[in-house]
């Protein structure tokens, strides 16, 4: 059985994916997986033992030279589109392309419905999306008709990231057995409303390190968060580590590794989180809490008022955060 699966990005929908490389196997014992992606996802997936090669749409010819039993596509970019409408294949579910538009499979409408492929409109999507309430591995375990038993998502850190989280534990003076917390508010540049402002971070910040005022907090960043982190950093009373705002998608992973319980937006870091098997706090808007699964894991905090589910850039009413309700669940999750 050779199982192509098309899902090129973002990184962190790449992480949720992996959830279903467990029930692929389960129900196919000998499948042979292959992953096409981008190049700035690949890391992510390269040390996965259950996938047998990773080609790269950079260089989309080279999985054409496979016949594949079944092609899973869950991308709706056009080049993922496109690629999955052109490989060999007995079956398809998903994403494709027909008479050179973009479209997707019968059964695969559950997920697709939802999104900016619909058959139904964007109006009409975004009524159903807000009405979900099956989380993403849900979805797809179901339309790819595995059996669901709340399979995780996985990274797999190789020994040369393993030892950066070392080196930065030991220069920081972060024990292994101390409870590490993570802080990462921020959300890159597109989407303004999921973020905790830099002023109710560091308060929260304050607040937690009152209880646990030993404990390790790494201050959590890409690099749209730079200047952002310095002010955090700036205006803090409390002790924090900064991570940097520069470090590889996998010297990320390997700090957030670091950690006991991780506070973040619905963001690449809380996708990360949930694969390492973290404790998790996660704040959200303006997308869906309901769609996250963190396996029992923590808690997820919706705002005292702004939007859920809106998916806007930037939403009419601005999200209003209780600092305080963070600050106490991550506390309970430290306790444990």
């Amino acid at each position: 059985m050779k199982i192509l699966i098309v899902k090129l990005g973002a990184i962190g929908d790449v992480i949720r994916t992996t959830a279903i490389l467990k029930g692929l196997k389960e129900k196919f014992e000998n499948a042979e997986i292959y992953w096409i992606t981008k190049k700035s996802s690949s890391p992510i997936i390269e040390n996965n033992p259950e996938i047998n090669k990773i080609f790269l749409i950079e260089h989309a010819d080279e999985c054409k030279n496979i016949d594949y039993d079944w092609v899973i596509s869950l991308d709706d970019e056009d080049s993922a589109c496109s690629i999955a409408s052109s490989v060999s294949c007995k079956k398809i579910t998903g994403a494709i392309l027909k008479e050179g538009r973009k479209t997707y499979t019968d059964d695969s409408s559950l997920w697709f419905d939802m999104g900016l492929l619909s058959k139904f409109g964007k109006e009409k999507a975004d009524i159903l999306k807000a009405k979900n309430r099956k989380t993403y591995q849900e979805i797809i375990y179901k339309i790819l008709n595995l059996e669901y038993k709340k399979q995780e998502p996985s990274i797999f850190l190789d020994d040369i990231h393993l030892k950066f989280g070392k080196r930065f534990a030991k220069k920081n003076n972060i024990r292994m057995e101390d409870k590490a917390i993570g802080v990462n508010t921020g959300a890159g540049g597109r989407w303004e409303d999921k973020k905790l402002s830099v002023e109710k971070t560091a308060e929260m910040i304050g607040i937690i390190s009152k209880e646990f005022p030993e404990t390790g907090m790494i201050l959590f960043g890409g690099p749209e968060e730079h200047e952002r982190n310095k002010k955090i950093l700036e205006i803090s009373k409390a002790k924090i580590i900064d991570a940097g705002c520069y470090n590889s998608l996998m010297e990320f992973a390997s700090l957030v590794d670091l950690c006991n319980v991780l506070i973040t937006s619905d963001s690449l870091a809380l996708h990360i989180g949930i694969a390492l098997k973290k404790k998790i706090v996660s704040f959200f808007c303006p997308t869906s809490p309901w769609e996250i699964e963190i396996y029992g894991r923590g808690e997820k905090i919706i705002p005292k008022k702004g939007c859920i589910c809106c998916y806007r850039r930037e939403c009419s009413v601005k999200p209003d955060y209780d600092v305080k309700e963070i600050a106490e669940k991550t506390l309970e999750l430290c306790r444990k």
